[in-house]
């Protein structure tokens, strides 16, 4: 299997990134959010217009992210395959973009459509990677590639 197709596999097998924003005072703040991707590979997820991180990515749109899981064993670990990575999150604005979005996360996560919110109370933002790294630990312990999207 190429990077690439371990990277497509890892986005579409996982529902949560971390993804690291910078506060006012400069601190570094991470989180966990559900999220789904389109073709080409950006992120998307969904939170409540009042949320720390939305006014976090409207002083400053770069992030890091990582979409990884927990091991329970060394056998588990010596499977394990993840994504780390850089890039800018874009609140969604266009209507079209913003359904488009809304429908790959509810096709990804069905109970999504049964949260208890006003839609017009959440964004949407998109994370466009600029860098993305795959560790991938079954061909070596620790082994990762660039890939280029």
């Amino acid at each position: 299997m190429s990077t690439l197709e371990t990277l497509k596999q890892i986005i579409e097998d996982h529902r949560l990134v971390h993804i690291a924003s910078i506060d006012e005072k400069g601190l570094p703040c991470v989180r966990g959010v559900d999220y789904a991707s389109d073709d080409k590979l950006n992120i998307y997820f969904m939170t409540h217009k009042d949320t720390r991180k939305v006014a976090q990515l409207k002083n400053n749109e770069q992030v890091s992210f990582v979409i990884d899981h927990d091991c329970a064993s060394m056998d588990d670990l010596m499977q394990l395959k993840y994504v780390k990575g850089s890039g800018v999150a874009e609140e969604v604005t266009a209507p079209e973009t913003i359904q488009m979005a809304f429908g790959l996360l509810a096709q990804k996560m069905p109970f999504l459509t049964n949260l208890p919110f006003n839609p017009a109370d959440m964004r949407v933002f998109k994370v466009i990677p600029t860098e993305v790294l795959v560790t991938d630990n079954t061909i070596s312990f620790g082994h990762t590639e660039i890939v280029h999207i």
